[in-house]
């Protein structure tokens, strides 16, 4: 009986384990996220549309797993409007430099790190 106990205690513990991995925030996905803006904003100043379109849709990919995050996460209204928010600008930024208008991109690109900071401001861990 003690054994059955024993095991079932450290599966107990295991699950637990997995549970609070899957609830994190991947701290790699946010530095690819910042990594990928950096790239968007020097892409969208070159006018290079091609790459620009290519960074601002990977960030809406991003985005959107962050809005599943704080979704599954609960409690994070602001969290999931602010994710949705950066998802809607990415897609006007594609919108506008698919004609070519940088500098309306480039206005949706400030307004995108803007965003981010917000969301840093109530959500990120020191």
């Amino acid at each position: 009986m003690q054994r059955k106990l024993i095991v079932f205690g450290a599966m107990l513990s295991v699950s637990a384990g997995l549970a609070w991995a899957a609830a994190e925030l991947d701290m790699d996905l946010m530095q690819n996220i910042d990594d990928t803006n950096k790239s968007l904003a020097s892409n969208i100043a070159l006018k290079d549309g091609k790459a620009a379109i290519a960074d601002a849709k990977s960030m809406n990919a991003m985005f959107d797993t962050v809005e599943t995050y704080f979704v599954q996460k609960g409690d994070a209204a602001n969290a999931v409007d602010l994710s949705k928010k950066s998802r809607e600008l990415t897609l006007a930024i594609v919108d506008s430099v698919t004609s070519n208008d940088f500098d309306k991109a480039t206005d949706a690109a400030t307004t995108l790190s803007r965003t981010c900071k917000t969301c840093h401001t109530f959500y990120k861990k020191e």
